[in-house]
């Protein structure tokens, strides 16, 4: 319990730390279209929370990010289990997840609006940026099993499933999870980027792209902050999610 309240103190004064930055910079810098101060972004970002618009472009990015991550996470465990299982077909997907882990956001986001509306353009996005991330992590705990534990599952003549279930699962999960970690932060970022560019309207890039156009420093820095806290809480959600996870499965 100390050692947590000592962590949090040390956290909150480092970003007390970085927010004095903020202010003097913007201080000694006075042109309010570089760069406003942090009182009047937090104080935009208040009034923007009374309204009811912000909680709805809210819930439209956040709800459909979190879709294409969740697809992300089931289609790339799955392709990656097939692949295990058929070397066959590693050898045929391999280039394909390459070309998907290689094109830069920017280039996919132009391309999807040829494929999809604009209002799936971000759970499209997030399910391409972070496939790729899923695939290599789950194939990689798949291809770390102790092979002894196989050939020993063998001998005993173990139905594959139980070997599935308990061997390879196992083993795999805590790539999957690493995979979950570092692709959920990933997937909003690129989810919101995509709707920027693709002027996805009611979602956070269409606000953001607005601030932009009509040059309000305020809401692009009240914008900016929303989505670094979301980023935050849901990447501590899931982080308490996957610990909840561990702790069922090591009972």
């Amino acid at each position: 319990m100390k050692n947590t309240l000592i962590k949090t103190a040390k956290n909150a004064a480092a970003i007390a730390f970085w927010i004095a930055v903020w202010q003097v910079a913007s201080h000694f810098i006075g042109n309010p279209l570089v760069l406003i101060s942090p009182i009047a972004a937090f104080t935009r970002l208040w009034e923007l929370a009374g309204e009811g618009v912000f909680w709805l472009s809210v819930w439209f990015s956040l709800g459909r990010v979190v879709f294409g991550f969740v697809l992300s996470m089931a289609v790339g465990a799955v392709l990656a289990g097939i692949c295990y299982r058929i070397p066959l077909l590693y050898t045929l997907f391999i280039p394909l997840v390459n070309v998907m882990k290689s094109v830069p956001i920017v280039s996919f986001t132009v391309l999807a609006l040829f494929w999809v509306s604009r209002e799936n353009l971000s759970v499209f996005i997030a399910f391409v940026t972070v496939l790729p991330i899923v695939f290599f992590n789950t194939y990689e705990g798949l291809s770390n099993v102790d092979t002894k534990l196989l050939e020993m599952a063998k001998i005993l003549r173990v139905p594959p499933l139980k070997t599935a279930a308990n061997i390879h699962l196992p083993h795999a999960l805590p790539y999957v999870f690493s995979a979950a970690a570092s692709g959920l932060g990933f997937a909003f970022k690129a989810g919101v980027t995509a709707e920027l560019i693709g002027f996805v309207r009611d979602s956070i890039g269409f606000n953001l792209h607005t601030a932009r156009n009509f040059l309000m420093m305020e809401d692009a820095m009240a914008w900016t902050i929303t989505i670094v806290l979301l980023g935050y809480i849901i990447e501590k959600a899931f982080s308490l999610l996957l610990r909840r996870v561990g702790t069922w499965q090591s009972k």
